[in-house]
């Protein structure tokens, strides 16, 4: 499924077209970011050779993609070397810069397998790493998801009149069920107010999910790529990471008035199994105005640090009075 929305068409060595237009998340108008963003790696994957894989990629949302119309992807070879590539795409759509991309590409040696540096540094990453609550302690997202917004729905009609229609709801509930992303969450995510003290007005250190890609790959009509792992995994690292800030000051999840991602950056240190459970820890260390800088560490089943994802956005919402006031 997810191969099949991400596909591309070569028109050139370094232009690709997305073989078919992109989708918005429920309640959104633009392209999903996560579409673009995986699109973008994979245009740049398709002209390096197979020994090469992503080492980080950097990206910045211009203009917001028309869901309805194809993607047309410009790869720029900005340098090839012995051990590192470098690209630069660009994303258009009638004609427009909507994305920009800069990737750098490493020489995979397949004779040294990945491991953790033994620093000081990676031990605090698993340190941190085994304190995740355990996946049977999560919900799955769509059962917490009826309970705690389908069954609260009067609350959140308060915030958003449009959601007055339980109609409206059912593309949020179809996202959870079968989408391309598999989701459990802890069962404060929606409202963490109702679990925690509003009364501190220091933001909640982090949160802690899990993520995974359902294994659909056997519909994949393109060929087999074990690079794919990689843009997999860039389409899911743009899946729910900024829609979680209002987590962190104590207040529900789709209170905001407008939500777009600024930029997005990720640092794989691994080549990740998507199609297996990654734990997901999300902090909020800076929030200015109405920006909001959000980042994310995955891990693996072994507890090892799969990426690090960096994640500005705009996010505008009404003061947290005001909000908790008609919720």
């Amino acid at each position: 499924m997810l191969q099949r929305l991400l596909a591309l068409a070569r028109v050139s060595n370094t232009k690709f077209v997305s073989a078919s237009p992109g989708k918005a998340p429920p309640g959104a108008k633009a392209t999903f970011g996560g579409t673009i963003v995986a699109q973008s790696l994979w245009a740049a994957l398709k002209t390096t050779a197979s020994a090469f894989e992503p080492s980080s990629l950097q990206c910045y949302f211009l203009i917001g993609g028309d869901p309805k119309e194809g993607i047309v992807y410009e790869v720029e070879l900005l340098r090839d070397g012995r051990n590192f590539a470098h690209r630069q795409v660009r994303a258009y759509q009638f004609e427009k810069l909507i994305f920009v991309a800069t990737i750098l590409l490493h020489h995979a040696d397949p004779s040294k397998p990945d491991q953790q540096s033994p620093s000081t540094d990676g031990i605090q990453y698993l340190k941190r790493a085994s304190g995740f609550p355990d996946l049977q302690q999560m919900v799955p997202a769509s059962q917490l998801f009826r309970s705690e917004v389908v069954g609260k729905q009067d609350r959140y009609h308060n915030l958003n009149e449009s959601w007055s229609d339980p109609r409206k709801l059912d593309p949020f509930i179809e996202r959870f069920e079968t989408g391309v992303i598999d989701y459990r969450f802890p069962h404060d995510l929606f409202n963490s107010s109702d679990f925690h003290d509003c009364g501190k007005l220091s933001h909640l250190s982090h949160l802690d999910y899990y993520q995974r890609v359902r294994d659909l790959a056997s519909e994949s009509p393109e060929e087999y790529d074990p690079r794919f792992q990689y843009v997999e995994f860039a389409y899911l690292s743009d899946a729910y990471l900024l829609l979680c800030l209002p987590y962190f000051h104590l207040l529900p999840l789709y209170c905001h008035k407008f939500s777009v991602s600024l930029d997005h950056s990720i640092y794989f240190h691994k080549r990740p199994n998507v199609h297996d459970w990654l734990a997901v820890r999300v902090a909020n260390p800076r929030s200015n105005k109405s920006r909001h800088l959000v980042q994310g560490e995955y891990y693996d089943t072994n507890k090892d640090l799969v990426a690090s994802v960096n994640q500005e956005g705009l996010v505008l919402y009404d003061s947290p009075s005001s909000i908790r006031a008609r919720f």
